[in-house]
C-alpha cells in the first residue's frame, strides 16, 4: 500500500492525484486529520495524526511505501522526528520526506532549514530505506505572497537580488516527481534537488510576467532597507515583503541558483517554466 500524509493539503491532493495515474488507486492511502476531505479523491483514508505516535503507528498498518510530507508550522521537528518513528515502528519499506532545497548545506540562510536538515539526518540515521525530495522554492510563492499581482498592477517588479537567480519549480511538479518515485519506488537513499528547467533572475521574472499578461512589468534594483518598504507601498503584507527581502538576499549570494532535470527523469516530462506557469495562471496575476 502507498500512503501520502498530509493528504488534505494542496500537495498531498496533487500528489495523490498524479499517484493513481501510476498505481491503482485501490493501493492509495489518504492520511489526514480530516478524511472527509479527501472523500473526492477516490481513494482509502485514514486518520493520522503526528501529534498522536500511538495511534500513527496503526494509521500505518500495511504501508509499504509512504510520503512524509513537511510540516508548515514551527513544531516541525518534533512531528517529523513521530512521524519517522512511526514509520519504523509500523515496518514501512520506504519513506519519501519532503524537503526543502540546499538542506544539508551549512551556513544556510533559511531559518527553517535546521529543522529540515535535522529531520533529513534522522531518516537516514532511522535505518528506513528512504529518499528525500528537496523542492527548491514554489512558483505558487510570488502569487501568494502577492509580488507578483502587485508587480502587475503597478507596473514595477523592485528587487534587491541582483542577478542571483532561482530554480523557480512549480507544487504541481513536485507533486508529479513525489507520484512517479512513490509508484515506482525508485531512488532509495538519495537525496535530490528538483528545480524548475532554469534559473531565473528577477529581471527574468518580470520579463516572463509581461509576457503572460501583456502588460508591461519593469524589474528594478533597489536596497536591501528600501526593499521592504516598496513591497509595502505596492500592497504586499509586511510579514511577506520582509520575508521576500530576505529571500532576495540569499538569491544573489546563490543559495537558489540550482537546475537540475529530475522532474523530466523521473516524470517523463520537462519542469514548467516561469513563464509557462505566469501563463496559464494569468487569472490570479491580473485584477
Amino acid at each position: 500500500m502507498i500512503a501520502v500524509s498530509g493528504a488534505s493539503g494542496n500537495l498531498g491532493r496533487l500528489t495523490i492525484r498524479h499517484l493513481v495515474q501510476r498505481a491503482d488507486a485501490a493501493d492509495v492511502l489518504a492520511l489526514t486529520r480530516t478524511p472527509a476531505a479527501v472523500a473526492d479523491l477516490g481513494v482509502r483514508t485514514r486518520h493520522a495524526d503526528f501529534d498522536e505516535p500511538d495511534a500513527l503507528v496503526r494509521s500505518l498498518d500495511g504501508v509499504d511505501r509512504l510520503l512524509v510530507i513537511s510540516i508548515g508550522t514551527d513544531d516541525r521537528l518534533p512531528k517529523h522526528t513521530r512521524a519517522i518513528e512511526a514509520a519504523a515502528k509500523a515496518g514501512v519499506g520506504h519513506v519519501v520526506f519532503t524537503s526543502i532545497t540546499r538542506a544539508g548545506d551549512p551556513g544556510h540562510p533559511n531559518p527553517l532549514v535546521p529543522d529540515y536538515g535535522t529531520t533529513e539526518r534522522l531518516l537516514a540515521d532511522s535505518g528506513l530505506p528512504f529518499t528525500v525530495l528537496r523542492f527548491n522554492v514554489w512558483a505558487e510563492m510570488l502569487t501568494l505572497v502577492g509580488v507578483a499581482p502587485r508587480a502587475v498592477a503597478t507596473g514595477v517588479l523592485p528587487s534587491n537580488s541582483r542577478d542571483g537567480r532561482i530554480g523557480h519549480l512549480t507544487r504541481d511538479d513536485s507533486a508529479a516527481v513525489a507520484a512517479a518515485v512513490l509508484a515506482e519506488g525508485g531512488s532509495r537513499g538519495e537525496i535530490l534537488e528538483v528545480t524548475g528547467p532554469t534559473a531565473v533572475t528577477d529581471e527574468d521574472i518580470a520579463d516572463a510576467l509581461t509576457e503572460a499578461t501583456g502588460r508591461r512589468v519593469r524589474h528594478e534594483e533597489v536596497s536591501d532597507a528600501e526593499h521592504p518598504r516598496r513591497l509595502l507601498e505596492q500592497g504586499v503584507p509586511e510579514h511577506f515583503a520582509h520575508a521576500w527581502t530576505a529571500a532576495g538576499v540569499a538569491k544573489r549570494d546563490g543559495w537558489y541558483d540550482i537546475t537540475t532535470h529530475t522532474v523530466q527523469r523521473l516524470t517523463g516530462r520537462p519542469a514548467t517554466s516561469i513563464a509557462d506557469y505566469f501563463t496559464a495562471h494569468r487569472e490570479a496575476l491580473v485584477d
